[in-house]
């Protein structure tokens, strides 16, 4: 996958021009502050020639003048009422402009104009000499500034190269993914705990939580099907009987309404179960709030005995044990587990129903004298729709377990389970409401 060329233009762009900019603003300072200080140093050496000059007198005043030969050394006149009457070699008959301090046009020079007693002293100090030494400086500047802007895209082109790679790395990873149909981790694209490595980590969870779901979804619908297949072939057999209406007794007419009747509600309770069990794992955490043991313990054994009136329920007495809920997914978790204990109990069975305050749980610990639950079976008692041998010719959805067991966990929960030849009991888990709570 080539990453778009115009963000790596454009960043290559960004960078050499950064770099150019940068050059250019250091190249004009350091020509300005170059030229104030040959400024200075020329006016400096044009005080000095001066001071000479002012201290010699006669011969010694000659001989000093007309030392400066060379194009490069100080022009000098000195003048006495407006006349020449001393000048350096290097110079013309008369200093060309006027007599006042400052640029001199030929040669280009800084001109000193002093006057002591009745003399008037003019030097010009040549500033060709740093006119070219300016010159030399602006080259070297402009080769440097040239080199720095093919510097800069090089860099620019590494840096966007380097800082891509792992963007393009992560890129090839999920591609690889929608090619292949398989949603694995992404590749870290970096050795360091850098951004990079926490966003790659970022799409880990994000596919592996959609791979999961996408498998969960999969799964549910497979088995929804699965389940539904049985009732609707249960209608659809019925359906083949009562085509032949004329030639069927009462009897067998009833029956086929009846069985009919009996495959809607499987299926209505089977799609209420599954739509309960997403809606749980969908919602993710509830609102808990505290709500006293007592009340919710005695509705439950109510129910139960409607449920099945041979049986003993036995409520030990849960004093004022108070449990952090949402009431309606805790009720439906009870009656989940209470359900299946008057299921598996035998006629005239009891159940017994205890509190078990520990530490900060509390615990509602529901125990029937059943059958027990096959070792082979318990590892996968909260799966949806599965049925153990015990259960098998049993009437349900085979997803009561499993909602309970997703009820509780909404409400920061769990349920543990015992078992043995003299029965099975299953126990809630609630968080234990502080004594300070309202």
């Amino acid at each position: 996958m080539n990453f778009p060329r115009s963000l790596r233009t454009r960043f290559t762009i960004q960078t050499g021009g950064a770099i150019v900019s940068l050059v250019v603003v250091f190249a004009i300072i350091t020509i300005l502050a170059v030229s104030f200080h040959l400024y200075d140093a020329a006016a400096s050496d044009a005080l000095s020639v001066y001071a000479s000059l002012k201290q010699a007198h006669g011969n010694t005043l000659s001989v000093i003048v007309h030392e400066y030969t060379r194009s490069v050394d100080p022009h000098i006149w000195i003048l006495q009422h407006g006349h020449v009457i001393l000048r350096s070699p290097n110079t013309a008959p008369r200093p060309i402009g006027p007599l006042i301090g400052g640029l001199a046009r030929e040669p280009i020079s800084l001109r000193l104009v002093e006057y002591h007693a009745d003399l008037t002293y003019v030097i010009d100090w040549p500033l060709k000499p740093d006119l070219d030494l300016l010159g030399d400086l602006v080259l070297v500047m402009t080769i440097v500034g040239i080199a720095a802007a093919a510097g800069g895209v090089l860099l620019g082109r590494w840096t966007t190269h380097r800082v891509l790679e792992p963007v393009k790395r992560m890129t090839r990873s999920v591609e690889h993914m929608l090619s292949t149909n398989q949603f694995l981790p992404v590749e870290n694209p970096s050795r360091t705990d850098d951004e990079f490595s926490q966003l790659a980590r970022l799409l880990s969870e994000l596919v592996q939580t959609l791979e999961a779901r996408w498998q969960r979804d999969r799964t549910l619908l497979a088995d929804a099907a699965h389940q539904l297949r049985t009732p609707l072939e249960v209608i659809r057999g019925n359906l083949d009987i009562l085509r032949n209406w004329d030639s069927i007794d009462r009897a067998t007419e009833e029956d086929s309404l009846t069985a009919m009747d009996r495959a809607v509600s499987e299926m209505i309770t089977l799609v209420g179960d599954l739509l309960t069990l997403e809606h749980v794992r969908n919602e993710g955490p509830a609102q808990l709030q505290k709500h006293s043991l007592r009340t919710l313990l005695e509705d439950a054994s109510e129910d139960a005995r409607a449920l099945n009136p041979s049986l003993h329920i036995l409520l030990h007495d849960p004093g004022q044990a108070a449990v952090l809920i949402h009431e309606p997914f805790a009720r439906r978790a009870l009656w989940a587990v209470l359900e299946n204990a008057v299921k598996y109990s035998p006629d005239s069975g009891t159940i017994e129903i205890t509190v078990l305050p520990q530490g900060e749980r509390c615990g509602i610990a529901i125990r029937d004298h059943g059958p027990g639950i096959p070792e082979e079976d318990i590892p996968h008692i909260f799966t949806r729709f599965y049925r153990g041998q015990n259960g098998r010719g049993k009437s349900g959805t085979g997803l009561g377990l499993s909602i309970a067991e997703a009820l509780m966990r909404s409400q920061k929960g769990y349920i543990t389970l015992e078992t043995g030849e003299e029965g099975t009991t299953f126990t809630l888990w609630f968080l234990r409401a502080p004594a300070s709570s309202t």
